[in-house]
Formats: structure tokens, sequence, C-alpha cells
């Protein structure tokens, strides 16, 4: 092998290190989409226990208001770097599809609920995909771990799995908005400052 052939090999290899080894960025995510519905899970708890005098319909439009906020935000505000290493990109496929499987469990128990295809109640129902979206939070978190070896990854799956299991023990209470804000804020907005790009 002649030596300009090694040296380029050489020099792929430690790019490529490099690049399996670059920091988890992207933490523009979970700042801007956990910040918003921390606000709304606060917001609402406030609304039903009485310490704010509004209407209870206005829960709904707290909840819905960060989705198109949150898009536009999303596409202008948040930079991509290093987000072509490995753990960027495994981390970019998992909650990419934790985000769709949201918005696909939400929507389909919305539209069941409403057209009387659903027996549970709203606050069951609700209560429930509570307790998925944290769970699925921990297996994005635990995934992104395992590839990137960031081990925060872990700490941030465990903050989503006791948010799970505290929304478990307050389904039909006004307390579970108060696990939904500590959940988000702790498995998101933390987390999200912490892998920002910088």
């Amino acid at each position: 092998m002649n030596v300009d052939l090694e040296t380029d090999i050489s020099y792929l290899k430690q790019v490529a290190e490099q690049g399996q080894k670059a920091p988890l960025r992207g933490g523009e995510h979970g700042m801007i989409w956990g910040g918003m519905f921390t606000a709304s899970a606060l917001y609402a708890y406030a609304v039903l226990t009485g310490s704010i005098q509004l209407q209870p319909w206005t829960i709904a439009v707290a909840f819905i208001i960060p989705m198109p906020i949150g898009v536009l935000l999303t596409l202008f505000l948040v930079k991509s770097t290093g987000s072509l290493s490995f753990g960027n990109k495994t981390s970019a496929a998992a909650w990419n599809a934790v985000g769709i499987i949201i918005g696909v469990l939400y929507a389909s128990t919305m539209t069941a609920k409403a057209l009387g295809l659903l027996s549970l109640s709203a606050t069951v129902a609700l209560g429930a995909l509570q307790v998925t979206i944290f769970a699925l939070y921990a297996v994005a978190y635990s995934t992104t771990a395992q590839v990137s070896e960031d081990r925060r990854q872990y700490l941030f799956a465990g903050t989503a799995v006791a948010a799970s299991l505290g929304s478990i023990f307050t389904i039909g209470t006004y307390e579970i908005f108060l696990v939904m804000a500590a959940g988000i804020f702790a498995s998101a907005v933390i987390p999200g400052f912490l892998t920002r790009s910088k």
C-alpha cells in the first residue's frame, strides 16, 4: 500500500472516530417543546384548582397552541451542529418516532372519544397516554445512551420512568398535571439545556 493511501485511510478512520464520539446536540428541541408543555401543564393545574379563574376549555387551547409555535421555533432556531454523528442520527430517529407515536395516539384517542367509540373516560384515557408518553421518553433516552455512550441519557431515562410511574398514581386527580409539568421539565427541558448546540 502506498504512503498516500495509508495516510488517507488513517485520516478517514480518525474522522469516523471523531464523528462517533461527537457530543449529542439538538437539545433546543427539548427546551422549546418541553418549556411550552411544562407551562401548559401548570396552566391546566391552575385553572382546574381555581387558582386562575378561566374556563376549563382554555386548557385544550393551552395544549394546542404550542404545536404550531414549536414547529416554527424548531425550524427557525435549531442549529444542527454535530448532527451527522451516529449518536445524533440515532437520537434524532428515536425522537422522531416518539413524536409520531405521540401524535398518532393523541389523535386516535381524541377522535375515538369524540365519535363515542371509546368507553374510557377522558380523564383515564389521557392519564394512560401520559403514562405511555413518559415511557416512550425513557426508551428514546435509553436508545440514545446505548449508541452514543453518553451515560447522562440513562439519568434522563430514569426521570421519564419516574414521571410515568407518578402518572399512574395520579390518574383522575388534578395532581397529574403537576406530575406532567415536573416530568417534562426533568426529562425534556433540563436534558435539552444540557445537550443544546453551543
